[in-house]
């Protein structure tokens, strides 16, 4: 079976799951609201109607730091510890419906119903933290080992000259070609423990670098392919952010439907992926059925 096909089959088990999908954008939305109306309540009591709000609108004034005294420290924890907290929570929620995800997946073609995907959640969860704890803890020691070496001894040697920071770009290549590798791993050990139903995280990465040794480059393309494209579609989003965000009026409104439906095609292109790496890894089986 070839890239394109795999990605098909994954992109069709995506759209199968597209209940499961709008539950967790529902469940994120509700949670950054749980986070930003605290926050605004705050913004509003700090500034009121004061002409601090349109002095920030041209961007921001390093002088209302100094005007605002306490209040600008008390600002930037309150910002701080909410974006962290934001992180800290999407990171264990998403790891959390991955379950689901990868249940649905590996047993059931997208086909789950809720409380099945949230009982799949549930069970996979601690499994999947696990093993997103080691994938990260591995890829920080590549991460170190292929760019943050090579950069300590390129500026050592060139004192940050202009042609070593040229230099410092074919390792940043390297790495970004390497990602896909460990990202299958993580997503096939996944597949393994939701479709096995066991817990077992060293077995589970076994089988995740098994995966991947069995037709290497389908595994590895799929993965890249879908990379890429996530990688365009954020830096069009990126951009439609930056040069679209309404100043008042309904368009506000309209502003917020269109990021949302862009929020919405992102966690698709996350199930893609999930999806895609699950049909990959049952080829074989299927394959020798059919023989």
């Amino acid at each position: 079976m070839t890239v394109i096909k795999t990605l098909g089959k994954g992109a069709t088990a995506a759209v199968l799951s597209y209940k499961l999908i709008l539950l967790i954008w529902v469940v994120t939305l509700v949670m950054v609201f749980m986070v930003a109306l605290p926050l605004k309540s705050f913004l509003a009591n700090i500034f009121g109607n004061s002409m601090a709000v349109v002095r920030l609108s041209d961007g921001f004034d390093l002088g209302l730091a100094g005007d605002m005294g306490k209040q600008f420290v008390n600002l930037l924890s309150a910002v701080t510890s909410g974006g962290l907290l934001l992180l800290l929570a999407g990171f264990l929620l998403y790891t959390f419906f991955a379950g689901g995800l990868f249940a649905s997946y590996a047993t059931a073609w997208g086909s789950l119903k809720m409380n099945t995907f949230i009982r799949e959640s549930a069970r996979n969860f601690l499994p999947f933290l696990k093993i997103a704890v080691l994938m990260l803890i591995l890829m920080a020691a590549y991460t170190f080992v292929i760019v943050g070496i090579p950069i300590i001894a390129v500026m050592a040697i060139s004192d940050g000259s202009t042609a070593s920071s040229g230099f410092i770009y074919i390792f940043i290549g390297i790495w970004a070609l390497g990602m896909p590798v460990w990202l299958f791993v993580a997503d096939a050990s996944r597949r393994w423990i939701a479709a096995t139903g066991s817990g077992k995280v060293f077995r589970a990465l076994g089988a995740g670098f098994m995966a991947l040794k069995e037709r290497f480059w389908l595994s590895y393309g799929i993965v890249l392919v879908i990379l890429i494209l996530n990688a365009i579609f954020v830096l069009l989003s990126l951009w439609f952010t930056a040069s679209s965000v309404p100043e008042k009026g309904g368009m506000i409104f309209l502003f917020f439907l269109a990021s949302q439906l862009l929020f919405i095609i992102r966690l698709f292109m996350k199930s893609w992926r999930y999806a895609s790496v699950c049909e990959k890894v049952t080829l074989p089986a299927r394959d020798n059925k059919r023989m």
